[in-house]
């Protein structure tokens, strides 16, 4: 499964790609913190003894599309503080965090996601699962860390950044050429 931190970088990545204006850093934050939030299931699982046949486990409820959504109606409500609208707010925490399970559905390993959670507990994976996830073991913690980090930061991380800088960057050049042709 990616790491909680390669979640956390997809709205940072979202943002610098479609951007035109600069983002208040408190949506960024926020967005980055609900992108990551979805794994606190694991904190109930290990912690609190949540069996792993619970939608309460990890990747259970709270990596579905309703949490997701009532994040996103959370942060609409919390619009001001956020310095954006209300829909902004909204669509941008939402998606943050949905994109959290899609995520993981792309995972060659572990359990499905219960994305369509409380209309179906149903754990699901992509049809494509390109990134490998391998379970954590607590005496090599650092070792599979490092291996983890290297894995993502070639399959995830850095392929993110490039296509949001290459839209980044690419967008001015294609209003160019576009301005040129209607000449």
């Amino acid at each position: 499964m990616p790491m909680t931190t390669t979640h956390a970088l997809v709205p940072i990545a979202v943002a610098l790609a479609v951007s035109q204006r600069p983002v208040p850093w408190r949506l960024v934050a926020v967005a980055a913190f609900a992108a990551a939030l979805p794994d606190v299931d694991w904190v109930a699982h290990h912690f609190f003894r949540v069996p792993d046949s619970s939608i309460y486990s990890h990747r259970g409820a709270t990596h579905s599309l309703f949490v997701a959504l009532a994040a996103g109606v959370v942060a609409a409500c919390l619009h001001k503080r956020l310095n954006v609208g209300a829909l902004t707010a909204g669509v941008v925490v939402a998606a943050s965090m949905a994109s959290h399970g899609i995520l993981d559905m792309m995972t060659d390993t572990g359990r499905g996601v219960a994305y369509l959670w409380p209309l179906s507990s149903a754990r699901l994976f992509a049809d494509w699962r390109p990134l490998h996830g391998g379970s954590v073991h607590m005496a090599h913690l650092l070792p599979q860390t490092i291996a983890r980090l290297r894995s993502e930061l070639w399959q995830i991380i850095l392929p993110m950044f490039a296509i949001a800088l290459a839209l980044r960057f690419g967008r001015p050049l294609l209003g160019r050429t576009a301005r040129r042709s209607r000449s």
